[in-house]
């Protein structure tokens, strides 16, 4: 009896714990439909990401290129005022001079034409090139500084 009694208890709670860890096939179907309902979230959200990141570096570059081109014009006139006062100055000196001018104008030359063929292929990339022009400027323009000072201007 004891026996029969512990089988019964046995099988009960077997069935029991079955019976309520199984879920049906519509919970099942409910449960994916979430899981869908949260990935498309997801997705959207990422995407949503991705084009504000996009939008970000493009101003970004937009708001580099403007400030850039507003100092390589700035440089260019510079140039032209070291163009225009080194004809006063000697033969010899004009040939020394106009190597330092030609030196500063390609530099500056340079640095537009960077600007300009600039092709956005990510941010370790975007990082480098704003590194790089970052790095030209302030070479054109300790350049231009240690010209004027070399030539008194």
């Amino acid at each position: 009896m004891r026996k029969s009694i512990g089988l019964l208890v046995a099988s009960c709670l077997i069935t029991g714990i079955t019976l309520t860890s199984c879920k049906s096939n519509t919970d099942k179907v409910e449960d994916a439909k979430e899981d869908v309902v949260d990935a498309k979230e997801n997705q959207l959200e990422a995407e949503s990401d991705l084009q504000e990141a996009k939008t970000d570096s493009v101003s970004d570059y937009a708001r580099l290129k403007a400030e850039t081109n507003a100092l390589v014009a700035k440089n260019e006139t510079k140039i032209a005022e070291f163009k225009v006062k080194l004809k006063t100055e000697t033969a010899a000196n004009q040939k020394k001079f106009q190597a330092q001018i030609d030196k500063l104008e390609a530099k500056n030359n340079e640095l537009k034409t960077d600007l300009n063929n600039y092709v956005d292929t990510g941010k370790e990339k975007w990082d480098a090139f704003r590194a790089r022009v970052k790095k030209s400027v302030d070479d054109i323009d300790k350049d231009i500084k240690d010209y004027k000072t070399e030539h008194n201007y």
